[in-house]
């Protein structure tokens, strides 16, 4: 649901007597926040299984890079690209994954240039240490039904 689609329906439900004044504004600042926040409104209080573990193995892709080279990368987005329209909270931890790869790939373009002045070698050691924790705590979190930005991260999507 849009936001302006998600805005008229509290409308109408204000309009109804549903909702009081103070209770419609406080809801339709709670959409306009999250949707300025890059994620779409999803009810992640219902449980559904099959999303949550389609989201964790979307995060665990990650580790993928480590056997095949690349495959860390076209993997997550491969999934987060087949499965975002079939299941909405794929899109989420989807961009999420996706922030992070173009993140990481950055910081470590940063820091192989700091190296070459032998300062970068901690940023690149700092990065595969994230590129590990972060893809198994995001993967944890998708399994519980949540949504976890990775800190750090630059948001692109």
């Amino acid at each position: 649901m849009s936001v302006a689609q998600e805005i008229e329906r509290l409308s109408q439900l204000r309009n109804q007597g549903t909702l009081t004044e103070s209770e419609f504004q406080e809801a339709k600042a709670k959409v306009l926040q999250e949707s300025q926040a890059g994620h779409p409104q999803i009810d992640f209080k219902i449980p559904n299984p099959s999303a949550n573990q389609t989201a964790m193995l979307l995060h665990f892709s990650q580790y993928l890079g480590f056997m095949v080279p690349l495959l860390g990368f076209a993997a997550p987005i491969l999934i987060w690209q087949l499965k975002k329209d079939t299941i909405p909270e794929i899109d989420i931890h989807g961009r999420i994954v996706a922030n992070w790869i173009l993140s990481s790939l950055i910081y470590s373009i940063i820091s192989l240039v700091l190296a070459l002045a032998m300062i970068g070698f901690v940023g690149l050691i700092l990065i595969g240490c994230l590129s590990v924790i972060y893809p198994l705590i995001g993967g944890i979190k998708a399994n519980d039904g949540q949504p976890w930005d990775y800190p750090g991260s630059i948001r692109f999507f």
